[in-house]
């Protein structure tokens, strides 16, 4: 439960939909595809795992429950507080630490290193890239494993209308009183390559509605090659979903297995 102030800047400002971890956990309860997949990983690897963006122990805490050594980094306080607290509740002790994935030290090496369910789109800029592989560079063991999994871009979705409003969520209300409907309205920045999307949080029983925002990096399949080769990293393996099927450009998905290059 640390929080490591030496990062190079650590900041409270995250994208908006990390705003509450409840209502995290209810929009995304649907999403449990990948934990079969990253326990199968983190047992064969050799020595203590690290996810990177572990929100709130959607993964981490069933990992640690399984047998895992396994340590928890996210920036956002929200997304920790609840983590926690779902860690007491399942009678589990994981180190959930509050830092920048970009520029963290821990003083300690792990066999595997993971960034889930699309945060690696977070690292918007050059630097942020930069940051990222240097940071789980420094921090791999001899061997070690960086896998991390990314959506394939797909062109039908960045020529949505703009002010098309899509339902993506519809959840019992952490509150009580009736359900939550999340609309997405989307727009993609070209020059920058990133998916600006904000989800209409809307309470059945009184009809407010909160906007928060999101930004996700679009990461081309042959750009992603280049990103991990150049910065010191080798691919391992490149999947087109967590049941290992070959990618193809026709995958929704980019999971990718990496080591670093000798």
């Amino acid at each position: 439960m640390r929080d490591i102030k030496k990062t190079g800047g650590l900041k409270n400002k995250v994208d908006g939909v990390y705003w509450d971890g409840s209502h995290y956990d209810a929009f995304n309860t649907p999403y449990q595809d990948d934990l079969p997949f990253y326990l199968a990983e983190a047992r064969k690897a050799r020595g203590p795992v690290l996810e990177l963006a572990c929100g709130t122990g959607r993964l981490t805490i069933p990992l640690k429950r399984a047998g895992v050594d396994i340590t928890g980094l996210d920036l956002a306080a929200p997304m920790l507080r609840r983590a926690r607290a779902k860690a007491a509740a399942a009678g589990v002790r994981v180190d959930f630490i509050r830092a920048d994935a970009r520029r963290f030290r821990l003083g300690r090496r792990f066999g595997l290193i993971f960034i889930p369910f699309n945060s690696m789109q977070h690292m918007a800029s050059r630097a942020d890239i930069e940051g990222i592989f240097g940071s789980v560079a420094a921090h791999l063991a001899p061997g070690g494993r960086f896998i991390f999994d990314v959506f394939n871009p797909d062109p039908r979705y960045l020529v949505r209308d703009t002010a098309e409003l899509l339902p993506v969520a519809y959840y019992p209300d952490p509150a009580g009183g009736g359900k939550v409907l999340v609309n997405e309205q989307y727009s993609y920045d070209r020059a920058a390559q990133i998916s600006r999307i904000i989800w209409h949080y809307r309470r059945e029983k009184d009809g407010k509605t909160v906007k928060r925002r999101l930004n996700l990096r679009c990461f081309y399949p042959a750009e992603l090659e280049a990103l991990t080769h150049y910065n010191g990293f080798e691919t391992i393996a490149r999947w087109g979903g967590f049941d290992r099927s070959p990618f193809t450009g026709a995958s929704a998905r980019q999971v990718m297995i990496l080591k670093k290059r000798s």
